[in-house]
């Protein structure tokens, strides 16, 4: 859905869109699925880190499920605010929220690998890409600003749209990166400010 939406970005596809939307029926089927097998498991008779599992499980689907939420919303802002409406962002614009859309795409590689594998130091990675993309959307978010400043119509057109897909890319990146948090708490790497310092760390290549 992800990789489909930065289509309908680039190219204001309506068909596209409609397709990637009914993707959508598919991840809540998922997510119904899971969590019928879930609650069919009796918890009485797990020990104490397959309780602590069965409990990521759910709730990497639930945020799974939330985050296909909102791409099908975005997607149906897209439809009825620029699409039908004959409006495209400014090519600065479109730019922008494409390279926050393939940066989701690499967390969510990431939060995949963190969620399988349990390793401490993606944990922390995982948590260093947030902030990476809290800088970035920050940044990004400052110069549409600055192109409405500066009277592009594209830019002016677009402007409330292009705010709020910022801001609901920055509501599905907190979805992946809390899936780091029980990993680092179960490591005792978490503190009262939520994370002790992480270690200098290196993307994993399969996220780049």
């Amino acid at each position: 859905m992800l990789i489909g939406m930065q289509q309908v970005i680039e190219t204001d596809d309506l068909e596209r869109s409609t397709r990637v939307r009914a993707l959508e029926a598919k991840v809540d089927a998922l997510y119904s699925e899971i969590k019928y097998y879930m609650t069919k498991i009796s918890r009485a008779e797990l020990d104490e880190r397959e309780s602590q599992r069965w409990t990521e499980v759910i709730s990497f689907a639930i945020h799974m499920e939330q985050m296909g939420d909102i791409v099908e919303r975005l997607l149906l802002d897209l439809e009825g605010r620029n699409i039908k409406q004959g409006r495209s962002f400014s090519p600065a614009g479109r730019s922008e929220l494409c390279e926050l859309n393939s940066q989701l795409r690499n967390n969510l590689q990431l939060a995949m690998h963190v969620f399988l594998h349990g390793n401490v130091q993606q944990a922390h990675t995982l948590l260093e890409a947030k902030a990476r993309f809290r800088v970035l959307e920050l940044q990004y978010a400052a110069r549409h600003l600055d192109r409405l400043v500066g009277n592009t119509l594209p830019s002016m057109e677009t402007s409330a749209l292009h705010l709020d897909m910022i801001s609901d890319f920055r509501r599905i990146n907190s979805l992946l990166s809390a899936i780091a948090y029980p990993i680092l708490e179960r490591a005792g790497a978490l503190a009262p400010s939520r994370l002790k310092q992480a270690e200098p760390s290196t993307v994993i290549a399969s996220a780049c």
